[in-house]
């Protein structure tokens, strides 16, 4: 990802172009809507997970939205985030380099939203998380669970983004207690909230949408 953002920098300092919007900018403009809908106080604290180039978190600010924190684990991401915010003025918004699945010491409040859009996916498929599946043990997919609860407030919420779970695997992968290769142990403690509206497609008999986002708050 470093290799990917380096090069993106240099697209943004030599055409101004900010790089690739994950999933599009639907997905963007929907976990936009659905935090208008939910969260009326412009000064919740809200935590975007893997922001990239940070365009989701320009979109809130864009709507009033100040308390905005982004994190990733690529510092070119973060360079290039700060760069965008810097020439939009919107220099209030926070970002940092962190790898949130081994250090939990970075932040010193829990946030009242955090936000995913494409995260979970890339750590779904990361080669660790075969390898511990194969050996029984527990995975970064399962320590991202868990390390998100630590995140969000009591009273919080959790919207996530995905292409590759649907909404009904995502709220069972988010249960609060599940048996994991035969041990029932507790990974994560959420329960299901909301969800927001994609078209439906049909193909071969089957329908669904490209895109889920689903909502949990905290048990």
């Amino acid at each position: 990802w470093d290799t990917v953002y380096e090069r993106e920098n240099i697209n943004f300092k030599e055409i101004g172009d900010m790089g690739e919007i994950w999933f599009g900018e639907d997905s963007v403009e929907k976990m936009v809507e659905w935090t208008l809908d939910t969260i009326q106080d412009t000064n919740a604290s809200i935590l975007d997970l893997g922001c990239g180039n940070g365009h989701l978190l320009l979109e809130l600010s864009n709507e009033g939205y100040r308390q905005l924190t982004g994190i990733d684990y690529s510092p070119s991401a973060i360079q290039l985030a700060q760069s965008i915010a810097k020439q939009r003025e919107c220099e209030w918004i926070k970002y940092q380099t962190v790898d949130f699945l081994n250090d939990q010491q970075w932040y010193s409040h829990p946030f009242k939203v955090v936000m995913d859009k494409g995260t979970y996916d890339a750590i779904s498929l990361h080669p660790d998380q075969v390898a511990a599946k194969k050996s029984g043990e527990e995975g970064p997919r399962e320590r991202y669970v868990s390390a998100v609860r630590e995140l969000i407030d009591s009273e919080g919420l959790f919207l996530i983004t995905s292409c590759n779970w649907t909404k009904e695997e995502l709220i069972e992968n988010f249960k609060p207690c599940k048996f994991f290769y035969c041990v029932c142990v507790c990974v994560c403690d959420f329960k299901y909230h909301s969800s927001v509206k994609y078209p439906i497609f049909q193909f071969g008999g089957h329908s669904g949408s490209k895109i889920c986002t689903v909502a949990f708050e905290p048990i």
